[in-house]
């Protein structure tokens, strides 16, 4: 639209300069709506597999997998081939997304729910059951030996096919953490392993004798190596430097054979 004048003909400075900023304004739009690009033809695709990447990867449901928008202004092209995903340097919140034809790759993020919040999120899915499981009271860092207090019982909605949480209390007995665990998390048979009862350098209290010998008298030997429960270690008398075999009965304790 052009600019008018006063009724003289002569333009004041303030018309002048409003004209000038709607001009420039317009041309900015412009512009702008001009350099937005559209939705990358190919990102949909990118999008759906990398999720069922980290769902096959990492055994998870769909409503626990978020994959992040990327930029609009990256452009993917459609693949003429199938979509490779890897995860090449050990990141779990990105994948790699490969093509050969066009040649190109690009790394998306990914947002993994997880706790007892993640568990529930999976109410709504089909063939899902309600169980009775053993989450964390507490963060627990891994090697931490479990104790009485760090779970407690708690009922939540799983997949029927999902049997590998711990649903026992005696499971968690003499065992310790394989990663760490944030509070209200559900514990799975593989998040443990037999806890080291002896450790090295320890001293322990050793039963000798027993039940049809008449006799039992305990004594004190330092442990020269770890051992789990029922297993057989080597230990040392301190007093008289002789070694002993004895098998581990509890936290510091074993019996001489």
């Amino acid at each position: 639209m052009l600019c008018r004048t006063s009724q003289t003909g002569k333009p004041t400075g303030l018309i002048a300069l409003g004209c000038a900023t709607a001009l420039l304004g317009t041309v900015w739009l412009q512009a702008d709506a001009q350099s937005m690009p559209p939705a990358s033809p190919g990102w949909a695709a990118v999008e759906q597999g990398a999720k069922q990447f980290v769902m096959d990867t990492y055994k998870l449901e769909a409503p626990l997998v978020t994959i992040q928008p990327m930029d609009s202004r990256i452009k993917i092209n459609l693949c003429e081939q199938d979509i490779v995903f890897d995860q090449p340097y050990g990141n779990k919140q990105s994948v790699r997304a490969r093509c050969a034809q066009p040649v190109w790759q690009h790394f998306v993020m990914v947002q993994v729910k997880t706790g007892l919040g993640a568990q529930l999120a999976t109410v709504t899915q089909t063939n899902a059951v309600s169980r009775q499981v053993w989450v964390s009271t507490q963060s627990i860092k891994r090697g931490t030996s479990v104790q009485p207090g760090m779970f407690k019982t708690a009922e939540i909605t799983v997949p029927a096919h999902e049997t590998r949480f711990v649903s026992d209390e005696r499971e968690l007995v003499n065992t310790e953490l394989l990663r760490d665990l944030p509070a209200n998390t559900p514990v799975k048979m593989q998040d443990l392993k037999p806890a080291a009862l002896v450790r090295r350098g320890q001293q322990v209290t050793v039963a000798v004798g027993g039940e049809g010998k008449g006799f039992l008298i305990t004594v004190k030997a330092e442990a020269q190596q770890d051992g789990l429960l029922g297993e057989q270690i080597r230990l040392k008398n301190p007093d008289s430097g002789r070694s002993l075999t004895a098998v581990v009965t509890g936290v510091n304790m074993a019996r001489g054979l």
